[in-house]
C-alpha cells in the first residue's frame, strides 16, 4: 500500500503476555510468582507442568528463555518450547513463533514461515496475530502484496479493539487501498482509534474532518459513536467494498447441512458460507445453525474465519477446512485424506472440539465432485465420528471468486 499506508508499520509484539495470567489447572504457583517477578520461581514450578505436555506453560517457559527472566537467554530452548506449545494449538505461542521469524530473533529471518505462524494464531482469532497478518499482506512480505486481503485482516483485528488495525482501515479509506476511497468512514475508524487518547490518531481524524462537509461530519461522528467492542466495523451502503460475488443470475443458491452430536449434545445447522484458497486448492465451509449476515459471509470469503459468538450469544456451528482434490484441481472423494474439524454449541460450549480427523479412521466421504477453482462448485456428503462427536455434512455450494487469506497445504 503507498502514501500514508506506509508509515506505522511494524509488528505487533505479545512480550506483555510473559506477565499475565490465567486460570489453568497446575500453573498457580508458577504464574503467582511470575505476577510478583520472581522468576527464578517461576521456572522451577512451571517446567514440570511444561515437560507434563501444558501448552501454557510450554509457551510460558518458551518466553522466559527468549527474554532471558529466571533463566539464561537460550534461542533454541526458546523456540523448543514455543514450538511444543504451538503444536498443542496455543495461539499466543504461534504468535510468537511469527514474530521470532518475521524479526530473526535467534533465527534466520523468514517471512514465509513467519505469514504460517501468523495464519494460524489469527485463524485462532487472536487479534494481534490478524494484525500482523494483515501487515504482511499489506507489504507483501512471505505473501503477494494484496491489500484487500490485509484489508480483510484488519478489520478482523480491529472488531477486537486491536487500535494500530483501527488505524489502518482509518488510511485505507482515506486512500482507496483494499477500500473504496470514502473520508467519511476514514474518519469514524480514526475517531475510534483515537478514543484511547493517541495523539496521532487524533491528528489523522481532525485531518480528515477539515474535508468533510457538516452533513458528512455529522454522519462520521455518528458512526464512531455507534461502534462499540466486537462490533463489525462502521460501514456504508455506498462505500461497501469487498470481494466479488460468485452468485450470478439464475443461479441456484447454496445447499447445506451438517447434523450429528457434538461431545453427546445434538446439533443442526442448514446455514454455511465458503472460502476457497485457490493457490492450494483447499476449501472451508462454516455450517451454522441460525442465518449468516452478508457482511459475514463476505468476511468469511478473505478470512475463512468466523467468530463463535455474535452479539455476545454462542453460536452452534460446524467448521471444516479439507482439499477435496488432494491438491489438484478437480474434487474425489479418495482424495481426501484429513480434514480439520471445529465445532461450537450453543448451549453447551465445552462439547466443542478442534480436531484433525482423519480417514477411513474418523470419517468417510460419501460423496465429492467439482472444480476447485474460483466460482467453481462443489458437491459433498461427509459422515464421520470420533468419541461422542459424530458428523453428517451434506452442501451443493458455490465457491468464491476471491482466495481467502487462511488455508491450508495440499500435498499434490
Amino acid at each position: 500500500m503507498s502514501g500514508r499506508f506506509r508509515r506505522s508499520t511494524l509488528l505487533v509484539f505479545a512480550v506483555a503476555m510473559i506477565f499475565s495470567r490465567s486460570g489453568v489447572a497446575g500453573l498457580a504457583e508458577g504464574l503467582e510468582a511470575l505476577k510478583k517477578g520472581d522468576y527464578v520461581t517461576a521456572s522451577r514450578e512451571l517446567r514440570p507442568v511444561a515437560e507434563r505436555g501444558d501448552a501454557e506453560a510450554q509457551y510460558r517457559l518458551g518466553l522466559m528463555y527468549e527474554f532471558g527472566k529466571g533463566v539464561a537467554v537460550d534461542k533454541a530452548q526458546s523456540m523448543a518450547w514455543l514450538g511444543r506449545a504451538a503444536t498443542r494449538g496455543h495461539a499466543s505461542a504461534e504468535l510468537e513463533l511469527g514474530v521470532i521469524y518475521a524479526t530473526g530473533d535467534g533465527v534466520p529471518q523468514d517471512n514465509v514461515k513467519a505469514v504460517g505462524w501468523f495464519r494460524k494464531a489469527a485463524t485462532q482469532g487472536n487479534a494481534t496475530a490478524q494484525y500482523n497478518l494483515g501487515l504482511m499482506y499489506a507489504k507483501g512480505s512471505g505473501v503477494p502484496k494484496d491489500d484487500v486481503q490485509a484489508i480483510a485482516w484488519f478489520r478482523k483485528a480491529a472488531e477486537q479493539g486491536e487500535l494500530n488495525s483501527q488505524f489502518k482501515l482509518g488510511v485505507a479509506y482515506e486512500n482507496g487501498e483494499g477500500v473504496a476511497k470514502d473520508d467519511i468512514l476514514a474518519y469514524a475508524n480514526y475517531a475510534i482509534a483515537a478514543r484511547t487518547g493517541n495523539k496521532q490518531y487524533a491528528e489523522y481524524r481532525d485531518d480528515v474532518a477539515a474535508k468533510l462537509s457538516p452533513s458528512q461530519l455529522t454522519e462520521a461522528r455518528t458512526l464512531a459513536a455507534g461502534w462499540e467492542l466486537g462490533k463489525p466495523m462502521p460501514a456504508r451502503t455506498a462505500a461497501a467494498s469487498g470481494p466479488p460475488d460468485s452468485k450470478v443470475a439464475g443461479q441456484a443458491p447454496d445447499r447445506c447441512s451438517a447434523t450429528g452430536l457434538m461431545e453427546g449434545e445434538k446439533f443442526t445447522s442448514t446455514n454455511c458460507a465458503v472460502a476457497l484458497y485457490g493457490d492450494q486448492h483447499s476449501v472451508a465451509i462454516w455450517f451454522n445453525e441460525d442465518p449468516i449476515s452478508s457482511a459475514e459471509k463476505e468476511n468469511f470469503q478473505l478470512s475463512s474465519y468466523a467468530d463463535a459468538a455474535k452479539g455476545g450469544k454462542q453460536r452452534t456451528m460446524v467448521q471444516i477446512m479439507f482439499c477435496p482434490g488432494g491438491g489438484a484441481m478437480t474434487a474425489s472423494a479418495p482424495a481426501i485424506k484429513s480434514i480439520d474439524l471445529n465445532t461450537n454449541h450453543a448451549r453447551t460450549p465445552l462439547a466443542g472440539i478442534q480436531w484433525v480427523v482423519e480417514s477411513p479412521k474418523d470419517f468417510k466421504v460419501e460423496k465429492m465432485a467439482g472444480e476447485v477453482t474460483p466460482g467453481g462448485k462443489l458437491t459433498g456428503k461427509i459422515i464421520g465420528g470420533r468419541a461422542k462427536t459424530t458428523w453428517n455434512l451434506d452442501f451443493d455450494v458455490t465457491l468464491p471468486v476471491k482466495d481467502a487469506a487462511a488455508g491450508m497445504s495440499c500435498a499434490k
